[in-house]
This record gives C-alpha cells, structure tokens and sequence, in this order.
C-alpha cells in the first residue's frame, strides 16, 4: 500500500471518528436539551456589550449567532489571523479557548486603541503583532468577566485567562476528538462584523451538567424566581447594584471639643484620646455605622477584624443615657 493511499484512509479514519463523535454529542449533551446553557448564552450578548463596549468610541453590538455541539478538531483548528485565548476554569477543572477570527481582531484592536470610524472598505489585513495579542488579552479578559456573570445565573466559576496564541496546543486530557460546545458571537462595530467563539469541552461541564437540564427560565442558583414582569431589567440593576462603590470609614475614636479649643489648633498641637489596648473601631459604610471592629497590624499595614454588629438601637439608648 502506497504511501498517500494509507494518509487517505488514515484521513478517512479520522474523519469517521470525528463523525461519530458529534453523533454521540448529539444526543443528551446538544445544547437544546440543556435548558440552562441556552438561559446562560441568552444574556450572554448582553453582559457582553457592557463589557466590552466601554473601552471604545465606537458603539458595538454583540449577538449570538449559534450555539451548538461539536468537536476540538472543528473548533480549534484557527484560521488565518486568528488568536485564541487559553483559559483556565478551576473549580472545573478543565481548560476552555476564546477564539477571535482575524476580522473580530482586528476590529477591537482598532476600537480600542482609539478608533472613531472604520472605514467603509473595512480594515486592511495583517499579520497579528505581539501588541495585538496585549491588547487581545483585554478583550478575552472581559468576556471571561462576561461569562463568569452570565454562568452565576445557576453556578459560581471563574474563568482565567492565560497566554493568547495563533495555534491551540491542547491540554493533556483533550483530544481532536473530544466533544465540546462552541457558542459564535458576532461582534459588530458600526456594520462591520468579527465573530468570536467560546469553546468549552463539555468534560468541563460534567460537575452542573444536572442544574443545565434540570434548569428552568426564571430560576436562579438559588431556586428563587425573577421578575415575571421583566428579567432582564431586575438582573441588569442587580448587577449594577453590585458593581457600585461606597466610602468605607474606621473610626478610631470621637469627643466632643469645645470650639474654643478648636480656634486654637496649630500645626503641632497636640490632642489626646481616651484610647486603649481594647478599644474598639467602629466601621461606617457611606457614613452610616455597620460594625465594631478590632484594630490589628499584619506586615506593614493596619487592619480591622469584624467583632460585633452595630447596634443601632442600643447605642441610640447608650447616647441618650449619657453611657
């Protein structure tokens, strides 16, 4: 048997095994029989054009275009001017790959280094630079940020990024053959559209694979119901809710001082506290009072350990009595 007649068959061989493979992902692990990944990919888009779209000028919109199960060989082959990201889900155990293709690269490295209109030809193409894949990471970064907030619907993960590479080696427990699910998002800056793929093997979703076919519309991690009135609106204000900053205050010690006294400061003056060994720090959060804390040192730094909730009512009664 000559040489390229055994590549054919081998080629053939392959080609059968790789056939078989999506046969057999076709059954329990398509992505429509597990209700709770299209609830997660649904919103997907969504959290996705927040993330993404604040780093730029240029409006984007981000759609999901497919959903469905397939193999690493038919995922993970990129093609010219494509990058990947290489990312790590640890509570999984397993490793999963952004893909943008040359057209989605190009378009964010543009957007996001201060692009304020492509134009309408689109961008010429080119060889990715060691920039692009710095800049690259920002992106695989957010939709990891992305992907994290849409799973927390049913399940708490977070996704790592590590290197971002122009060919996929795969992990030791992956092979070409491996079942996956690949979600395809469009990326569209202004008309102009790159699609990004995340490939997750679905070895990886061995550990909620009950809470994907068990899930309902409407449940969330911890079985209570949304808003039938509006969804997406109670989930976007929660997030934000979550997102929002707040000052933080430990407060040492307070005293009354006559404003005698206070006319009389001066740089070096001197003004004495009636601290000890067991007193108490007192934490506010945007100036409201929440708990008594203990001060301790750890290297270089102070720090507060919680000791006690703040007990508004006791300590409006302690003041009034003068304790």
């Amino acid at each position: 048997m000559s040489d390229d007649v055994l590549m054919e068959a081998t080629r053939s061989l392959m080609e059968v095994e790789r056939s078989l493979e999506r046969a057999l992902s076709a059954g329990q692990n398509r992505p429509d029989r597990m209700p709770g990944l299209q609830m997660i990919f649904g919103q997907l888009p969504r959290i996705m054009t927040e993330e993404i779209g604040i780093l730029s000028l240029l409006p984007l919109k981000v759609s999901l275009e497919e959903l469905s199960s397939s193999t690493i060989a038919d995922t993970c082959a990129l093609s010219e001017g494509a990058s990947a990201g290489v990312v790590r889900a640890e509570r999984w155990r397993s490793w999963l790959y952004f893909i943008a293709d040359q057209d989605a690269s190009l378009l964010f490295v543009e957007a996001a280094t201060g692009c304020e209109r492509i134009p309408d030809g689109g961008l010429p193409k080119r060889k990715p630079t060691r920039t692009d894949a710095n800049v690259l990471r920002v992106l695989f970064r957010r939709v990891s940020r992305a992907l994290t907030a849409a799973f927390s619907i049913l399940a708490d993960v977070d996704f790592d990024v590590g290197d971002v590479v122009e060919k996929i080696e795969l992990e030791p427990q992956l092979s070409p053959s491996s079942p996956v699910i690949a979600a395809r998002l469009a990326l569209d800056y202004c008309g102009h559209v790159g699609f990004l793929t995340i490939v997750i093997p679905q070895s990886g979703l061995e550990t909620i694979r009950s809470l994907l076919i068990s899930a309902t519309p409407g449940k969330s991690a911890t079985g209570s119901t949304e808003s039938a009135e509006d969804p997406h609106w109670s989930k976007q204000l929660a997030e934000e809710i979550a997102r929002a900053f707040i000052d933080l205050n430990g407060v040492l010690e307070e005293r009354p001082v006559p404003l005698g006294d206070v006319q009389r400061f001066k740089v070096g003056s001197v003004i004495e506290l009636p601290l000890t060994s067991m007193s108490r720090v007192r934490l506010d959060a945007d100036e409201s009072p929440l708990f008594w804390c203990e001060l301790g040192k750890r290297e270089n730094g102070l720090i507060l350990r919680v000791d006690d909730e703040f007990d508004h009512q006791r300590e409006a009664v302690d003041e009034f009595y003068g304790l």
